[in-house]
């Protein structure tokens, strides 16, 4: 579970991500390998992101949307911000640039879900990103919240993904305390 900061989304709402891109939107993971470029595709199972949004479904407790994630090397430049040490690109630059993100169905950033979705698919493993937005990106780059009302945010993919375990495990008929 990630907890990512951008979102075109009413805070809190948690994402489900359809597939894992890079800065160029591009669904890929790139690492070097003994001083060679290695591209790896960052597949996430189709199916277990619809079993997830179904799940949102049937909670009912807050947003949940199919989106894509970005997934950048750095919180900074990497992700568009402006409260950083180092800046290179203007205000409008930043814009146009998230923009463009939320037109190839980005709904989140972080930094994580690109690599988890290229290694669990080189290991042929069923694999889902699921994550929950801070703030919409395109109004400003720092997380004002209350500390309480982030810690409920952060919960909320740990009740998707627990009531998703429940229904496999009732569907494969665990007789367990569910």
């Amino acid at each position: 579970m990630h907890y990512p900061i951008f979102s075109c989304l009413e805070p809190g709402s948690v994402v489900v991500t359809r597939q894992a891109v890079d800065a160029s939107f591009k669904p890929v993971f790139e690492q070097m390998v003994l001083g060679k470029r290695v591209v790896h595709r960052t597949h996430l199972d189709e199916r277990l992101a619809q079993e997830l949004m179904q799940c949102g479904a049937d909670l009912r407790e807050f947003p949940t949307v199919l989106g894509n994630t970005m997934c950048t090397s750095d919180f900074y430049e990497g992700q568009g911000r402006l409260d950083g040490a180092l800046c290179s690109y203007s205000e409008k630059d930043k814009q146009e640039y998230l923009e463009a993100a939320h037109a190839a169905g980005i709904r989140n950033i972080e930094m994580e879900s690109s690599v988890l979705a290229a290694m669990c698919g080189a290991c042929g493993l069923q694999v889902a990103v699921v994550c929950v937005t801070l703030l919409n990106r395109l109004e400003g780059d720092q997380v004002n919240s209350p500390h309480e009302v982030l810690v409920e945010y952060q919960e909320r993919p740990q009740r998707l993904v627990g009531h998703f375990i429940k229904k496999r495990l009732a569907a494969a008929g665990n007789p367990r305390d569910l």
